[in-house]
């Protein structure tokens, strides 16, 4: 009998006095950080000229694919900074394309010995980024009788660099032969703007749910800036441009754009912290276990009515259903 109570008494020893620390109670290099993954659409919305006289648009544009990742750190009270890095698919159509001047009118499409025909034409572009961004967290939602909820908003603003593909063809195949034309009918990527740095602008505005102190959920709609014109497959040209002209008058009548579009999207954050210590911790106490803690975590647990009486001195218990 003497032995069971020697081993649950070596038991509850264990148990209360195991080595734990808190390795998050400050916000160092080690704590806070966070990865992101997002899924949603996107699409363009418009093209602007660099003075705005053009806002408009040659397309019809469709829903396209969109993938971020996103990898943080909160290196202020609710403030990260970080790196992302992005796939975005835009596509479009156009079932009339005879009031586009870049087909109608440019000598690649016209001349002595082809005519452009308007038949439907699609476009599709892919899109890489990678970039910085920084982000605020605005402190969760609370009501009277809960304290803090689980819900917080945020907003985020990225900046970074980006390399595409353009492709423009016509939605039958065989509109070709009747054209007389190669296909595609446009294909172009960064080259084409070989001299200008490509950048993009993105503003986000989202809604997290916290699923636990680790897991974020979250909403995202943003808009994006991309200062090239031809994301749609058609760059602009004014309507004085004819198939007669030359290679340097052609560049003489091209319109500068830039392009505009939206995303939706839907996203999972992974909160984590490191520990360069537990090496050497695990060394001295063989038992050791580190308790996972982010600035988070106390919005994780719903108040108690005695903290919620110390928040608010006024706010009565019994009253919370009248």
């Amino acid at each position: 009998m003497k032995y069971y109570f020697f081993i649950t008494l070596l038991t509850l020893v264990y148990i209360n006095c195991r080595g734990q620390g808190w390795i998050v109670d400050e916000n160092n290099f080690e704590t806070n950080w966070n990865m992101t993954l997002q899924v949603g659409t996107a699409a363009m919305l418009t093209e602007t000229s660099n003075d705005f006289s053009h806002i408009g648009n040659s397309m019809n544009h469709h829903p396209g694919l969109n993938i971020n990742f996103q990898l943080g750190k909160m290196v202020w009270e609710r403030v990260d900074i970080g790196f992302e890095t992005g796939y975005t698919r835009l596509a479009g159509s156009n079932n009339n394309p005879s009031g586009l001047t870049y087909l109608t009118n440019h000598p690649r499409y016209n001349n002595d010995n082809l005519s452009f025909r308007p038949f439907p034409i699609q476009y599709q572009t892919d899109i890489i980024g990678f970039g910085l961004f920084t982000k605020y967290n605005f402190i969760n939602f609370s009501t009277w009788s809960l304290g803090y909820l689980k819900i917080n908003i945020y907003t985020r603003l990225g900046l970074g660099g980006f390399t595409y593909q353009t492709r423009l063809d016509y939605k039958n195949k065989d509109s070709y032969l009747f054209a007389g034309l190669e296909k595609p009918l446009y294909e172009k990527n960064n080259n084409e703007y070989s001299s200008n740095v490509l950048f993009y602008v993105i503003p986000s505005f989202g809604l997290n749910y916290q699923v636990s102190d680790r897991i974020f959920l979250s909403v995202e709609i943003s808009t994006q800036h991309y200062n090239v014109g031809n994301l749609d497959g058609i760059p602009l040209f004014n309507r004085d441009l004819s198939h007669t002209m030359s290679s340097n008058e052609i560049k003489n009548h091209y319109i500068h754009t830039n392009s505009n579009t939206a995303r939706v999207l839907i996203g999972a954050t992974y909160f984590f912290n490191f520990n360069n210590l537990k090496k050497e911790l695990m060394k001295d106490q063989p038992w050791f276990s580190n308790r996972y803690r982010t600035y988070y975590s106390k919005y994780q647990q719903r108040t108690s009515k005695k903290e919620r009486q110390q928040w608010l001195p006024f706010y009565n218990e019994k009253f919370k259903n009248d």
